[in-house]
């Protein structure tokens, strides 16, 4: 190797050649260049920025946990109505409403009570014949239009709550009437 070769290797940069007139000859041109070493830059900044919220969230605590969720303590979104036992065995209780022309009523309660009360739960058991004709006479006793709408189902549950606790109930009390079926059908 001669003292030339030595020194024109040092004109080398990256693959390059610089040519006699001062112009780069070589294996990609300079705009390529460019653009991956800007292109570089950008994705290890992406890289870092997501590194970043990761590592951040992780050290919150919440990992990836929306920001969205309800506290469960919260009074304006807490269930007003407590939860209930319910007693099933009334089945479904057919008759006719009070009517001139009669109507036919169709309905299949449920009775509420408070949770594990196993003296109401005995006594509803007991007084289940009891129970299913309170429920008839207060229906048979009614009109269609006493009968039909959202105010008057709320006003009958009520009313079967109080006839229920008053003329039957001994042991304890229930809390709520609530109707699988509620059908009121001309007949």
């Amino acid at each position: 190797m001669s003292d030339n070769e030595l020194f024109d290797a040092e004109d080398e940069v990256a693959g390059e050649e610089i040519a006699s007139g001062g112009r780069k000859i070589g294996f990609l041109p300079g705009i390529v260049i460019q653009i991956l070493k800007w292109t570089g830059i950008v994705l290890g900044a992406v890289i870092f920025v997501v590194t970043i919220v990761v590592v951040t969230l992780n050290f919150m605590g919440d990992g990836f946990a929306t920001q969205s969720r309800i506290p469960a303590e919260s009074e304006a979104y807490a269930d007003r109505r407590p939860i209930l036992d319910w007693y099933s065995g009334i089945g479904e209780l057919r008759g006719q409403t009070a009517d001139e022309a009669r109507h036919t009523f169709i309905i299949q309660p449920h009775i509420g009570y408070e949770q594990e009360n196993r003296a109401v739960q005995n006594e509803l058991i007991q007084r289940n014949i009891q129970i299913r004709e309170e429920i008839l006479l207060y229906f048979s006793s009614r009109r269609v239009s006493e009968l039909e709408g959202v105010e008057n189902r709320n006003r009958i549950k009520q009313d079967l709550v109080t006839r229920i606790n008053n003329n039957i109930m001994r042991s304890g009390r229930i809390r709520d009437v609530a109707f699988d079926s509620f059908q009121i059908v001309d007949f």
